[in-house]
């Protein structure tokens, strides 16, 4: 008998031009209005790191809602255009992004792709968007 394979849930959602995931279980809030980071009402408290995701990765600011992404002791908001579904996948189906793109600037915060039915994600590690070096 072979054993199966861990299944996590993976929160996609839309964000520079392409599909991304991270943990569902590292998702803390959803901040549904699009606007309140430019409002300044901020639901971010402390020194939290933001990161519009559409800006971080192709220049272009996003107008969708706020994730709070945290682990551990790290934490940050992250703006996406849009939020697609929460699904389950296995482990197994993930394949690490090659050595070549872990040491790019706009890549190395990614760990791995995955597909769920017909859609292509990228797994997110927003761990590492803070060590973009800029160009």
């Amino acid at each position: 008998m072979r054993p199966s394979s861990p299944v996590v849930p993976l929160l996609v959602f839309e964000a520079a031009g392409c599909l991304m995931a991270v943990f569902a279980s590292e998702v803390a809030h959803l901040e549904q209005s699009p606007d309140t980071y430019q409002k300044g009402v901020r639901p971010f408290s402390g020194a939290v790191e933001a990161f519009d995701l559409g800006r971080y990765f192709n220049d272009r600011e996003s107008d969708g809602p706020w994730l709070r992404w945290g682990r551990g002791t790290s934490t940050a908001w992250l703006r996406v255009r849009r939020v697609i579904d929460v699904v389950p996948v296995s482990l197994t189906r993930l394949t690490p992004m090659p050595a070549l793109l872990r040491g790019r600037d706009r890549t190395r915060a990614f760990l791995a792709a995955g597909v769920s039915g017909d859609d292509v994600f990228l797994l997110l590690d927003p761990a590492r968007l803070a060590l973009r070096v800029s160009s």
